[in-house]
């Protein structure tokens, strides 16, 4: 039997500035007489974190989308007791697609959907932010503008992935540059003041579209891999920015990695979060790590 079981896919038919609804035939082909599915499309923002939190009697949820779609169904699965919680499988259909990195799901359909038909069951962690749960990342400050202006420009341009994220952040470094000053406190250790530009909190290596911040993330080991950078100039940002992105920054004065089950975060004025891409502001952040709080299907060795 497929680790699927009985499986309800939801497809988010705007995934991709709404290529996702004109692929639905084809989803539906690739489908047919591979897995035992129900299929329902989301309507509506939070259609399908409700679908997620109603899947009594599935084995598991497919997430027909991207990182959008699949943080939603994380925080409706999430929502159900952990004894009754079907596990999520992902054909990634968006823009961004940092969760199937993480996942090691083909961009290829495809071969996302052989995989997931023939894939094994993996316990992995799930990050929750305030009361929110993300699969993949949670940033704050210079990154989480970014994300904001990426989600504006996408909608003007019709852009994806690490162009997409790469045009909003040039935008941000020429237009939006300054560093926060915050608290934070690591665990269980003495609160520290710190003048940042940006932390990420992630399980997964990338976000942004193929952004390597946190290149030796492990999605399973009960911790968060964090990376900060400290307050910079531009041009000192700039010329560290192709080291950023392929995931070489980690040994750089300025940039702070490291591993907590726990990160806090105080600001005297709100500062911009983002969890899997969604956009947050709030002067107070309290993340944590679930360990192996969520099974996911993940591909076999065919």
């Amino acid at each position: 039997m497929s680790s699927l079981g009985k499986s309800l896919a939801v497809v988010n038919p705007a995934a991709r500035h709404g290529v996702t609804g004109r692929m639905l035939p084809a989803i539906r082909e690739l489908l047919d007489g591979v897995v035992d599915y129900d299929l329902v499309v989301s309507d509506a923002p939070r259609h399908a974190l409700d679908l997620a939190r109603e899947s009594t009697g599935y084995d598991s949820v497919i997430a027909v989308g991207g990182d959008g779609t699949v943080h939603e169904i994380l925080n409706g699965l999430m929502a159900r007791p952990a004894d009754d919680r079907p596990a999520l499988a992902l054909i990634p259909t968006g823009s961004g697609n940092d969760y199937r990195r993480t996942l090691g799901v083909s961009p290829d359909l495809p071969t996302a959907v052989r995989q997931i038909a023939s894939g094994v069951r993996k316990q992995v962690d799930v990050g929750v932010a305030n009361g929110a749960y993300f699969a993949n990342s949670m940033g704050i400050g210079l990154d989480a503008r970014v994300t904001a202006k990426a989600v504006e420009t996408k909608v003007r341009t019709g852009w994806s992935g690490l162009p997409l994220y790469l045009r909003a952040l040039f935008f941000v470094l020429f237009r939006q540059f300054y560093s926060h000053p915050v608290r934070i406190q690591f665990d269980d250790e003495p609160a520290v003041d710190l003048d940042m530009l940006l932390i990420a909190m992630t399980n997964g290596p990338t976000y942004g579209g193929g952004f390597f911040i946190t290149p030796r993330a492990i999605s399973d080991d009960g911790l968060l891999d964090v990376c900060y950078l400290d307050r910079l100039s531009l041009p000192g940002a700039l010329w560290r920015l192709p080291f950023l992105v392929l995931g070489k920054h980690e040994n750089m004065r300025p940039v702070h990695t490291s591993r907590h089950a726990r990160v806090r975060l105080w600001s005297e004025k709100p500062v911009e979060g983002q969890i899997d891409g969604e956009v947050l502001l709030d002067s107070h952040y309290d993340v944590q790590v679930l360990p192996k709080a969520l099974e996911v299907v993940v591909p076999g060795g065919e």
